[in-house]
């Protein structure tokens, strides 16, 4: 087989395309365009596109029958700094036989399924692990083949302004919301000399906007078939701006703006798209895979949710083929034996017991266990209008041996045959990143102030309490102006930042300039709601602070991906801050009490650059995992006022890894361990220190118990999970200072116990500080631990 790529931008591909005529093309008047006359940006885009949007309804309509092992596996996960948390994955096999203009047969052959509390939900319902597959109904040839595995046809995909489905790149109207441009052409020589080619289609919509997808789609110029697309939704939906009886009836409601702001906004995303197609016996174009990437957030809670499909197609039955045979779809001289049935329930308990006999597991039907179906308007849809299963089901006798069956793939986050693989993937987002960013017509404004955004409100020690607000502005294409700001009621000093974000599918850069309270750690979260809701109730603020005024471009994966990588160039000043507040709701009557000085930082004027790494190994929560962080840091800087200029340099690992003890699913046993050091080179201000103490990186003392240029820590942790909940036990050790006065002697550690929800996503801890004056007991809730 030889497979050959060349530019679309010769007449060589216009030849191409004009040499085949399109199937079913309608003979239109030159003086009546069929098409927006600024639709196409080429010739070959023109031609492509009015073959493909001619035969689109037809093609498919000559399959009459078909069999096929469709392969489906689920994962939605839990995203936080540290990892992604999966807390759903289902892998499901089965065999489909579809006929036109009848209900599809379903012999289900594998399903597992990992979930929090999954025996409370199927619970003592006996159908109930049937009703949790994530399968409805076969894909139906003549259908679209774009959105494949949705209930729609293609009219469907043209909504109102007051919907919000996708608008189809080939349905009526189409060259309205797009514009059309042919791309690269691919062909493939199979070894008896027979050509394949593939013509690419770029569809660019005219607008930025959650109806409207930005994609490519390769076109087979003989039949105008789809061979592949890939797509994704060109802005990312905000349901409160974007829906309007949402932003009518919810959003203005007193119930929706007492919802705290790192809940909001709520919006989801389909980020990418894949649709493979294969051509059956030289015949007819039928799915192979589907892949679906997106997600779902609620402010700062992100979910991301990917789905893979895999089509096996065994036998295909065309019309013409049918024709061709006897009366009876036998060969003349054979003869078939008739069998008739009183009920459709005697022909399916018949069917089951040929498959029996063929797998040598005892099948039946289930489909008379099910809620009664009603017929629907159209084959088309996998339910009914009142959400009841269309297909006709037929599962082993023993569903137990459903989660043992060898039929079933592999979780979607491992590379199976016949599945896209990981360099596939890598290509899909490599082909939507070439394309051109949408236009924006209007400029998108998202403000929100106090409660109603995320970490706008704070409560620290430097600026009691403080409100912020924040807005940006999305300008044209993947460009975005952001302003924020806070203003604290203790230190009565606003804080501003400016910046301009371009962002991609593969990458984001972002260019700021700001004058803000700033904590040591920038991934600490010590200005968010956590740690400032630990300071006003408590009394215990985490962080040390400085300002600092200056300007820094920062390279990092798009908002929408976990932050495993962050580059960062800085110019600034930095200055130190005081404590301005002294107090918190659970000590209002103490007179003695006040919070902990803040670090007394050096004022200094500094430029320098940091990175970040994160990668993280393993999702299967019932295998081991393993993570590393690594994060560095040069800077030249110098006090202020003065000329004589000092550098340092910083580097930090930490090493964690998770294994797996005993149980399964969300019923297991877990040892942790975790291993962090760091050091310095060279004269660096007191704020560039490591401080050591607190949830963080150690349990049972105050936060920066210990500080210096150095440090070293540790922590072993068992668990025990209960599906949603989990008891675990640990153990923390740390030191920090100069690293020529190292001494294991001067070694803290402390003990504990804590609950976690959601594998480690929130921690509450109750924990001992064993050795040191600081030493003592303490209760931490917390987000983001080890297990």
């Amino acid at each position: 087989m030889t497979l050959g790529t060349v530019s679309s931008a010769g007449a060589a591909m216009v030849a191409l395309l004009a040499s085949v005529p399109p199937a079913g093309a309608v003979q239109t008047p030159p003086e009546l365009p069929r098409f927006a006359s600024d639709a196409f940006l080429d010739p070959a885009g023109r031609e492509l596109f009015t073959m493909a949007f001619d035969g689109w309804g037809d093609l498919g309509e000559q399959v009459e029958r078909y069999t096929a092992r469709i392969d489906k596996r689920v994962a939605v996960s839990l995203r936080a700094l540290r990892k992604d948390r999966v807390v759903y994955h289902s892998e499901t096999a089965v065999r489909a036989f579809w006929e036109r203009n009848r209900r599809p047969i379903v012999q289900v052959l594998g399903s597992s399924a990992r979930y929090p509390m999954r025996d409370l939900v199927l619970g003592g319902n006996n159908m109930a692990w049937l009703e949790e597959i994530p399968f409805d109904a076969p894909f139906v040839p003549g259908s679209d083949q774009l959105f494949v595995g949705t209930e729609h046809g293609v009219t469907a995909f043209m909504p109102t302004e007051d919907d919000f489905l996708l608008r189809h790149p080939l349905a009526e109207g189409a060259d309205t919301f797009y514009r059309f441009r042919s791309g690269d052409t691919t062909t493939v020589t199979l070894p008896d000399g027979r050509q394949l080619a593939a013509v690419q289609l770029e569809v660019i919509p005219r607008e930025s906007s959650p109806h409207l997808i930005s994609g490519k789609l390769s076109i087979d110029p003989a039949s105008g078939a789809l061979v592949q697309g890939v797509y994704s939704v060109s802005r990312r939906l905000d349901v409160a701006r974007d829906i309007p009886e949402f932003r009518e009836e919810v959003a203005s409601s007193l119930a929706y703006r007492l919802i705290p702001g790192f809940m909001k906004p709520l919006t989801a995303e389909m980020r990418m798209v894949a649709v493979e197609y294969s051509l059956w016996d030289f015949k007819v174009w039928l799915p192979r895979t589907v892949r679906y990437e997106g997600d779902v957030a609620m402010g700062a809670v992100k979910v991301p949710v990917e789905v893979e499909v895999k089509y096996r197609i065994e036998s295909v039955a065309l019309k013409d083929e049918l024709a061709a045979e006897g009366p009876e779809g036998m060969p003349e001289g054979e003869s078939l034996k008739h069998i008739h049935f009183e009920t459709e329930a005697e022909a399916m308990a018949f069917i089951a017991q040929l498959l029996s006999e063929d797998d040598q597991i005892t099948y039946r039907s289930v489909t008379d266990t099910l809620r009664p179906p009603v017929a629907p308007d159209t084959g088309l849809r996998p339910f009914t209008a009142t959400g009841r299963r269309w297909s006709r089901w037929i599962t082993p006798d023993d569903p137990g041996v459903l989660e043992q069956s060898p039929h079933l793939p592999a979780p979607i986050w491992e590379d199976a045959v016949g599945f896209p693989s990981a360099e596939q993937r890598g290509q899909y987002i490599r082909q939507l990143a070439s394309l051109p960013a949408p236009p924006v017509k209007r400029v998108l404004w998202d403000f929100s102030w106090g409660w109603g955004g995320q970490d706008l409100l704070r409560y620290n020690r430097v600026e009691g309490p403080a409100v912020g607000a924040s807005s940006k502005w999305t300008l044209h294409g993947s460009f975005r102006l952001g302003a924020s700001g806070h203003f604290g009621f203790a230190d009565l000093r606003p804080k501003v930042r400016l910046d301009v974000e371009r962002s991609t599918l593969r990458r984001r850069i972002e260019l700021g300039t700001y004058h803000e309270l700033r904590a040591t750690d920038l991934e600490s979260g010590y200005l968010g709601s956590g740690n400032s809701f630990d300071a006003f109730l408590f009394g215990r603020d985490n962080g040390e602070y400085f300002g600092v005024a200056g300007a820094d471009l920062a390279w990092r994966p798009p908002a929408s991906a976990r932050q495993s990588f962050s580059l960062r160039a800085y110019a600034e000043r930095q200055w130190a801050v005081e404590t301005n507040t002294g107090f918190a709701l659970f000590r209002a009557f103490d007179r003695d009490w006040e919070f902990r000085p803040n670090l007394a930082a050096d004022e200094v004027e500094e430029a320098g650059g940091e990175l970040r790494l994160s990668p993280w190994w393993g999702r299967d929560p019932e295998r081991a995992e393993f993570g590393i962080e690594v994060f560095g840091r040069s800077a030249v800087w110098r006090r202020a006022g003065e000329e004589v200029r000092e550098n340092y340099h910083q580097a930090s690992a930490t090493v964690t890894t998770i294994v797996p003890l005993r149980g399964s699913g969300w019923r297991r046993s877990r040892m942790a361990l975790e291993v962090a050091g760091g050091h310095s080179w060279g004269q660096a201000p007191v704020q560039r220190s490591w401080f050591v103490g607190g949830p963080g990186s150690l349990r049972g003392y105050p936060a920066s118990t210990l500080s210096g240029l150095s440090f070293l820590r540790g922590r072993v942790e068992w668990s025990r999970t209960f599906e949603v909940f989990g008891g675990s036990l640990f153990g923390d050790a740390g030191w920090a200072g100069p690293a020529s006065e190292f001494d294991s002697g001067d070694i803290l550690y402390g003990i504990g116990a804590g609950l976690s929800i959601m594998d480690g996503w929130m921690r509450f801890d109750l924990s001992q500080g064993l050795k040191g004056p600081q030493k003592g007991f303490r209760v931490e809730v917390y987000l983001d631990q080890i297990l």
